[in-house]
């Protein structure tokens, strides 16, 4: 996909599918048994980044419902046209199928990823807030 192209994504879910198309199009080696695993934690890392701080698709107690929900949201907005603009559309429609099925394969698994992610992501928010420099003017005694 080119620059031109990638500007006229809007949604964020679209924006996931440029991300997969990318990755594939750098990573992807035919019968590598761990891509779906890297898919699953790309998944995981944006619905943390994007998602979860704004409260959207976190309705089930399960984190890996909650990726389901937004895995259907990204794949309902894989349009004609967006699919057009990708450069490995059929490799994207086919591990994103390769994800469900991993998903569906590995649930303890997969929970167990999402919650490990998830320490380490809000491990590293807090630590950015408390080593957030903090400037006084002035001391008085």
């Amino acid at each position: 996909m080119n620059k031109t192209n990638y500007n006229s994504v809007m949604t964020l879910e679209e924006q996931l599918v440029v991300i997969v198309d990318k990755y594939i199009s750098k990573r992807y080696q035919p019968g590598d048994k761990s891509f779906s695993y890297q898919l699953y934690l790309i998944f995981v890392g944006y619905h943390l980044k994007y998602f979860y701080p704004r409260n959207e698709y976190i309705q089930s107690s399960r984190n890996i419902d909650n990726i389901m929900t937004m895995f259907s949201s990204v794949y309902k907005c894989l349009t004609s046209t967006l699919l057009q603009r990708l450069n490995n559309k059929e490799a994207v429609i086919r591990e994103l199928n390769s994800l469900v099925k991993y998903i569906d394969n590995y649930q303890e698994r997969a929970e167990e990823i999402y919650a490990t992610v998830r320490a380490q992501y809000e491990m590293k928010v807090i630590e950015k807030e408390l080593t957030h420099e903090v400037r006084v003017r002035a001391i008085r005694l």
